[in-house]
């Protein structure tokens, strides 16, 4: 059985996040005193004991010139005696209506293995540059969260933005837990210039993960490119819909999802409109859709998202 969380649930929860992910106490001690919320939680059961969860954590992002309210995916954990029975497929089956509800067409997640998730209509749309340092300039360095401070990165940071698509649009709140996590938690700093700034933590191997830089900053990292976040396209027909004002030419699509009923349609994307139709061109699973969106255009960015 699957349900939404209850206050009485939290134990469970801390334990099974501990269990599963390397993160420190701290860390999940303040994540669920800030990002908790019994109401985007889901909790599959086994014989009633909580076994496996999911949160889903409701995020704005900007994609073209549309702005969606999408989930985050955040926290899949299943205790190890509970694991190989099919609990995250029950979980995603009750949270994909749910998403509906929510009007949010498009779900995010950063997944531990790609072809895990793939099962359930996710692509890999996202890839990270991963910046280090072995060393740090002598500048002078925020370790505060001050108002001013945080006016001063969602600046530079919706400046940078403009040169990327598929961007999380951050609130001051948002901003408060990025610092929060980076100054108090991981022990790190903040590197503010006049076009730029870095955000950088200590490695435990040494040196430092700089874990954005966004803007003209002096900091030259070494980077590593990497596969990171996959998407999932709830609606297709509201994200096909706003696509087709940018598709030259006319063709006949069909669309096929396992998970979600609704988007299993065929249509005739032409004139800048979307129709249904009879017959297709090309035929796409759902998982192939969410790259074609996200790709068009300017390179997508996400990054530092709970």
């Amino acid at each position: 059985m699957v349900r939404f969380a209850k206050p009485e649930d939290l134990p469970f929860l801390k334990q099974a996040w501990e269990v599963c992910f390397e993160d420190s106490k701290a860390f999940i001690d303040w994540n669920f005193a800030e990002n908790f919320s019994c109401a985007d939680t889901l909790i599959a059961e086994v014989d009633g004991v909580p076994a496996s969860n999911l949160q889903l954590m409701p995020h704005r992002i900007q994609l073209g010139r549309f702005t969606y309210d999408i989930n985050y995916v955040s926290g899949v954990a299943t205790l190890p005696q509970f694991r190989n029975r099919g609990l995250v497929r029950e979980l995603f089956s009750f949270a994909f209506p749910v998403m509906q509800e929510r009007k949010q067409p498009i779900s995010l997640l950063v997944p531990f293995d790609y072809g895990f998730y793939e099962k359930f209509g996710y692509r890999k749309c996202y890839d990270k540059t991963y910046l280090y340092a072995d060393t740090l300039p002598e500048k002078n360095y925020h370790k505060d969260l001050s108002e001013d401070l945080i006016e001063t990165l969602d600046r530079i940071y919706r400046m940078e933005m403009q040169n990327h698509n598929g961007y999380a649009l951050r609130t001051p709140l948002d901003w408060r837990k990025i610092l929060t996590d980076l100054i108090l938690l991981s022990e790190g700093r903040v590197l503010v210039e006049p076009e730029g700034y870095a955000l950088i933590a200590p490695r435990k191997e040494g040196g430092y993960e700089v874990h954005e830089l966004c803007g003209k900053c002096s900091l030259t990292p070494r980077q590593e490119e990497k596969p990171f976040a996959m998407a999932r396209i709830v609606d297709a027909k509201r994200l096909l819909a706003d696509s087709a004002e940018n598709f030259e030419g006319s063709v006949r699509l069909r669309i096929q999802d396992a998970q979600i009923p609704q988007n299993n349609f065929t249509c005739r994307i032409a004139g800048g409109t979307l129709t249904p139709c009879e017959g297709f061109d090309v035929s796409l699973d759902i998982k192939e859709l969410a790259p074609l969106i996200f790709t068009s255009g300017k390179k997508p960015y996400l990054n530092m998202i709970f």
